[in-house]
This record gives structure tokens, sequence and C-alpha cells, in this order.
């Protein structure tokens, strides 16, 4: 049920095979990468206009270079409450309980927060409540760029927020409800959206994006705390433009390596040079780096992304 394969490390792969950015074809944003069932999924938002924004889809790989299309796995047409449009950067992650899938969603702008399950992690998801999950601004927080976080304990929590806020509560064992209220935990004045956390060595990074997800602003940092609240200590930038290989670099997920101690993979959107279309962005991989005092390297933006490592040991 954890996002990592435990146990020695793989013992080949080819090395000169690399993923190549973008890793698929298509305009996506907002990836959230994981490991599930000895396969690698990337959950994006589907980056067209708001109006053409009405399902969802995931990809798949067996080792980071071949990506499948896994087809629509949620479908706004099945969501009576949703507003039908503006299906933004959803989240997924396997009950410790049940082992069933859980997918956090944006229902549109207004509409809250839906969560849905399904007994694959391809899908399809069905609605698990029939009504939001989040309803409101919480702390002024937008609901949306939902992210759900389990810790290595069992216990999960749901992190999300748009409006320059960012909200955290602790879901109970069902995943699909709260069993303590909303708590403010905006890292500083710059959070804007995208909230990611991993933890690694005791320590938790939040992660999120600032500036504007339209323009060469965007990018995205981290902050570093002892538990799953903060405060954050501001740790530094993670992705920013870089004019010779992407522009508006941002709203990232991470992913440690199976079979690695401490090899990761950052899986963010930017934008290709020759754009100019706001939705037209692409879902790129590349290398991220644990320097030995714990804190976060700036990401080296590349097109050749990162080598082939097999989802399963050999």
């Amino acid at each position: 049920m954890d996002d990592v394969i435990s146990g020695s490390a793989i013992s080949s792969y080819d090395a000169r095979r690399f993923s190549g950015n973008p890793l698929f074809p298509g305009w996506y944003a907002d990836p959230e990468i994981h490991l599930f069932e000895g396969r690698y999924y990337i959950y994006p938002t589907v980056s067209r206009p708001f109006a053409e924004q009405t399902y969802f889809e995931c990809w798949s790989s067996s080792d980071l270079t071949d990506w499948k299309n896994e087809g629509v796995i949620l479908d706004f047409s099945e969501i009576l409450w949703s507003t039908q449009f503006a299906a933004w950067a959803p989240s997924c992650a396997q009950s410790p309980r049940d082992g069933r899938y859980y997918f956090y969603f944006s229902a549109g702008d207004g509409a809250g927060i839906g969560v849905a399950v399904s007994d694959s992690p391809s899908g399809p998801f069905r609605d698990a409540l029939g009504m939001p999950l989040v309803q409101g601004y919480p702390f002024g927080a937008q609901a949306i760029d939902a992210h759900c976080f389990v810790d290595d304990d069992g216990r999960a929590y749901l992190y999300f927020g748009g409006h320059r806020k960012c909200v955290v509560a602790p879901l109970t064992p069902t995943m699909r409800a709260f069993n303590r209220a909303f708590r403010d935990i905006t890292p500083g004045p710059n959070y804007v959206e995208g909230p990611f956390m991993v933890k690694r060595n005791g320590i938790y990074y939040l992660m999120w994006s600032e500036g504007d997800w339209g323009n060469d602003t965007y990018m995205a940092t981290y902050g570093v705390a002892d538990n799953p609240y903060g405060p954050f200590e501001y740790g530094g930038k993670i992705l920013e433009n870089n004019p010779e290989v992407g522009k508006a670099a941002g709203h990232h997920s991470v992913l440690r390596l199976p079979g690695t101690d401490d090899e990761w993979v950052i899986c963010y959107h930017r934008r290709p040079l020759s754009e100019t279309n706001g939705n037209h962005r692409v879902v790129c991989l590349d290398r991220l780096v644990f320097r030995p005092d714990g804190t976060i390297a700036p990401v080296t933006l590349t097109h050749e992304g990162v080598p082939a490592r097999p989802a399963k040991a050999l």
C-alpha cells in the first residue's frame, strides 16, 4: 500500500533509455505521480479551456519511458453536484485499511472537492459520497488542488487550497470524512496553489506553487517541519523557468524510485518555448536531488528526462 517498493536495489535496468520530455502527447498539467501495484501512474489535469475540462484521465508505465493512456477514469457527467466543467488537479491514494483507491478532485470552482473510489488505480472511479467532501472556502482557501498524503503510520491527511491559502485536515480511516477541523497552514505570503507533501528521514516537506500559472512567474518552492501541520520553514525554490528548455514550470509531485535508498523524480508541467496559449502545458519528469544536509537542490529542466527504471524489481 506504499508508494515505494522496499528491499534491495533493482539489479539492472537500461540506463540508455530515457523518458524524454514531455512524457506523453497532449496538453496536460498538475500531474501527481505514484507507484501502485508494481506500476507507475500519473493523474493530471486535462489542460484545455475550462469548459472542456469535464473529465479526468490517467497514464501508466512499467518503466517511466513507455506511457499508456488508461482513458477516462472519472467523468463529470456522473458527478451531478459538480459544475460540469473545470475538472482540476486530482490526487489519488491507496487506503491502508481496505486497499481501495481514493481519488480526490476539484469539482469545478465553487463546487468543492469530491472523493471517488475504485478497486483499481486505473479506475473507473465512482463518486463515494454523492456530495462534496469539502465545501466552501475554509480560512479563505479555494477548494481546489487536493493532495492526499498517507503518513508512514497509516494516517491520511488532505491538503488543498487556492486563493493564496493552504489548509489541511486528517481523514478518518474510511478516507471519506475528516476527524478534525481544517487547519490553516499557509506557508507564506507567496503561496498560491498546488500543495504536495513528502516525508523523508522524519522531516515533512511541504511543496507548493507560486506566481501565475498563465505566465513565466510560475514556480515551485518548499518548506520543512517536524510534523504534518507545520509551521514550515522556507527552504527555497525547486522549479523555475529555463529560457532554453521550458517556461511556467510548476504544480508538481515527487516520488522515491523503487529499489533505491534516496533517488527521486519530480513530475511537473511546463509550457514549451514555442507556445503562448496558457493551456498548452505538458507533463515532464526530471531528477529531484536532496543534498546531504536535507535541503533540495533546484531542479534542472531537461529535454531527455530520466533513465528507464522498472517499477518492479528484476
